[in-house]
């Protein structure tokens, strides 16, 4: 993403000089998904010399325990020997991490190894040994090394599922976040839990672009940008970066911010449709359990109503509906605002509502079926 977030960058280079200096604080970025949390964590990461950066994605590592505890390790050993790409599927085996005593040159950390090694022969390993092991790797690594590590958990929220396996209960319990060379930066999508658990970091809420910012980078995108696009671009993409930039590029082809828009957001290989059915899932996915949530989420994208009134289309008592919409907004995908429910994300509040409606498409539509759709925005 070409739209760099320069309050947060300072933010994050600065914890990096204090960090330097012996105070560095574990800093998280919560924000909805594709506000550019990722972009700016690695943007901040091409900068931080002298220290060893260590980017560990979570939607993409092991979550049970004993995988975890040698893929994370293995992560934090990747980084550390400045590896080349092609190498780091072996850091995610035992084996390999087995043959790197002589690289690491540490003996307490490559005795985190062997602890994960001991532990992974027994009939029943401890899986919190396992996981702590693989938080203290890179502790033991810096002390006998004198590096500092800042390590990213991008996703940070998926960490959490370690909770589920009952000799963990509590993974951040586990953790060392006052050790002096090592600090953390959190990222995730999942604001009021993260909030609720990041009880050892300073959080930062990432907002969608302000008008003065979606203006400066709609400029950027479309040439000679007038008051009134800008102004249409900025009320369907309600700030969001990523849609902004996409519908930004569309009107550069179509010279219609409306219809730019509904390309994007209904032509099934575009990339806002994309966003669009990923976010569903992902906020779908992590309030799992319930047959009615589709239903309501719909509901909710085509108006905005009291309890009383989505339990009387859902056919359920008012206790079941208010269940499952504390659910919706737990998850951040609705809110309650004057005891009505709201979409959090217009986009997606557009996208659910059209393509529930049949308006979804293979090839661009017409400009007649764009027209009509149009008229509902």
């Amino acid at each position: 993403m070409h739209f760099k977030r320069s309050y947060y960058l300072d933010l994050l280079d600065k914890n990096l000089d204090s960090f330097r200096k012996g105070a560095a604080k574990n800093i998280a970025l919560l924000g909805p998904r594709k506000s550019g949390k990722t972009s700016i964590v690695k943007e901040h990461l091409k900068y931080a010399k002298d220290i060893v950066p260590v980017y560990i994605d979570l939607e993409k590592i092991s979550l049970n325990p004993e995988n975890f505890s040698v893929e994370f390790i293995g992560n934090v050993a990747f980084h550390y020997l400045k590896k080349p790409l092609k190498e780091y599927r072996k850091f995610l085996s035992l084996e390999h991490l087995l043959k790197l005593e002589s690289e690491l040159k540490s003996k307490s950390a490559f005795s985190l190894i062997k602890a994960v090694e001991n532990e992974l022969l027994k009939i029943k390993p401890s899986q919190k040994l396992l996981v702590e092991s693989a938080f203290r790797f890179a502790e033991a690594l810096g002390k006998e090394q004198n590096k500092k590590f800042l390590i990213v958990l991008d996703n940070f929220e998926n960490l959490l599922d370690l909770n589920n396996f009952s000799q963990i209960k509590d993974v951040l319990s586990v953790v060392n976040f006052k050790a002096e060379n090592v600090s953390y930066i959190a990222a995730s999508s999942s604001i009021k839990q993260s909030l609720h658990s990041l009880r050892n970091f300073e959080c930062y809420e990432i907002k969608n672009l302000d008008k003065n910012e979606a203006a400066e980078l709609i400029k950027t995108i479309i040439e000679k940008a007038d008051q009134k696009t800008i102004d249409e671009v900025f009320a369907l993409s309600n700030g969001q970066p990523l849609v902004t930039i996409l519908v930004s590029e569309k009107y550069n082809e179509t010279k219609d911010v409306k219809k730019a828009f509904l390309i994007e957001l209904l032509q099934k290989n575009n990339s806002i449709y994309g966003y669009c059915s990923e976010s569903f899932n992902y906020y779908y996915n992590r309030a799992r359990g319930q047959t009615l949530l589709k239903t309501i989420l719909k509901i909710v994208a085509n108006d905005e109503l009291r309890l009383t009134e989505i339990a009387k289309k859902i056919y359920r008592s008012a206790p079941v509906t208010k269940s499952i919409l504390e659910r919706l907004m737990e998850v951040d995908i609705i809110y309650k605002k004057d005891n009505r429910f709201y979409f959090a994300d217009n986009v997606l509040r557009h996208w659910l509502k059209f393509t529930s409606h049949g308006y979804e498409f293979d090839e661009v539509p017409d400009d007649k079926i764009l027209e009509e759709i149009s008229k509902e925005l």
